[in-house]
């Protein structure tokens, strides 16, 4: 089957493993149809072309480094389409963006229609409840998924919460949850990274690092984190940020308010390489996320990065996290300072507990979220739809 994957965020490397196994089972001609550049993880980024086990095609866009998702778009597809005359067009971009309505208007164009398969990570309602009617951006989202949806035969998700937003606005088709990015357990693995990583921050060998990673938002909780700490009065204690953005200056200040400045350590320049030598020195990970009007946790990637590295992790009931999680964590009500510190408290109390959460994070990560795990259901979904072509 010929399969034609378009997808913003592969444009970097790490994130194309998923491709290298889709592209392993022998029934599968993978081209991935990417833009030259793309403003990605707060940088621009040029596309990678890939390891050769699969075709990179990239093409110039517009508005696709300036942070404007649901407005990139190819500059001139030409041919492109045509010339592939894939059997499934399969698009990682959210039903209301421009490219989504492009590709799909030039696959209807073929003599045989491809089946067409999107992605979403879609967990409220779009376009937002808070929008009014008039709202420019309301008025584009809504006439954009409507002439979209109805030409889609397949919707993967990466939250439970997308299917009843997706019925609302009337999509009928099918809808399964499988992530849109798993981990490579070569790169994230108990015995991944370097060790060094608690001396170069000169926190003690005995002391407890409560980690996170991610960026540095009001919507991550760290605010909750840093209190959730401060309460417990260990100076054993210390809580390593990995990650930068436009609250650090906060988080900071809060902590300096509390008295934790000398056990607060932020690290704002780590490469994506260095993540998990990072994780390799915290003892647990927590995710404090805050649902805010805009925006919920959709997934948390991280959590299943710690998983892989044997780190056990601490997560808020926000979005997608409590799912990610399953039994092999610990979940808290969002903002709840009181439970996030039991939480921590009672890992950090106790060596077992935490390995007994490290065994049940390696095993729901390699079970369900390795990138050649996704890579095979999505696969299968290909296979399904043509199978129902041809039955």
């Amino acid at each position: 089957m010929r399969v034609l994957f378009v997808s913003h965020s592969s444009v970097v490397d790490v994130y194309q493993d998923k491709l290298r196994w889709i592209a392993q089972h022998s029934d599968v001609d993978l081209t991935a149809l990417l833009p030259e550049r793309y403003f990605e993880g707060g940088r621009i980024v040029t596309a990678h072309r890939g390891d050769g086990t699969y075709t990179v095609k990239t093409l110039k866009s517009r508005c696709s480094t300036t942070a404007k998702q649901n407005a990139w778009h190819f500059a001139w597809l030409g041919q492109t389409v045509r010339r592939l005359q894939p059997d499934i067009v399969h698009l990682e971009e959210e039903p209301e963006s421009y490219v989504t309505h492009q590709i799909i208007r030039k696959s209807l164009a073929l003599k045989k229609r491809p089946k067409i398969v999107v992605f979403s990570w879609r967990n409220m309602t779009i376009p937002y409840d808070h929008w009014q009617w008039w709202h420019p951006k309301r008025i584009l989202q809504n006439t954009l998924q409507h002439m979209t949806l109805p030409h889609v035969d397949q919707l993967l998700v990466g939250t439970h919460e997308s299917e009843p937003l997706f019925r609302k606005v009337g999509y009928e088709g099918p809808i399964d949850v499988i992530p849109q990015y798993g981990v490579n357990p070569e790169i994230y693995s108990p015995h991944a990274g370097q060790p060094g990583f608690r001396d170069k921050l000169n926190i003690p060998r005995d002391a407890i690092v409560v980690g996170f990673v991610g960026r540095v938002l009001k919507m991550k909780g760290l605010d909750v984190l840093v209190d959730a700490i401060a309460g417990l009065n260990r100076n054993n204690l210390h809580l390593v940020v990995v990650g930068r953005g436009d609250y650090t200056s906060e988080v900071r200040q809060r902590a300096s308010s509390l008295g934790l400045s000398d056990r607060l350590h932020i690290v704002e320049n780590v490469q994506a390489s260095d993540i998990p030598s990072a994780m390799k020195a915290m003892d647990m990970l927590c995710i404090p996320s805050l649902t805010m009007p805009h925006w919920k946790e959709q997934f948390g990637r991280v959590i299943i990065e710690a998983m892989a590295c044997g780190v056990p992790v601490i997560g808020s009931t926000s979005g997608e996290i409590p799912y990610v999680i399953g039994n092999a964590g610990l979940i808290c009500t969002e903002g709840s300072i009181d439970e996030l510190r039991a939480a921590i408290g009672a890992l950090a109390d106790s060596p077992e507990k935490r390995q007994s959460l490290s065994n049940l994070g390696l095993e729901r990560v390699h079970t369900l979220y390795t990138n050649e795990h996704i890579a095979s259901s999505i696969v299968n979904v290909y296979r399904s739809l043509l199978h129902k072509e041809t039955s």
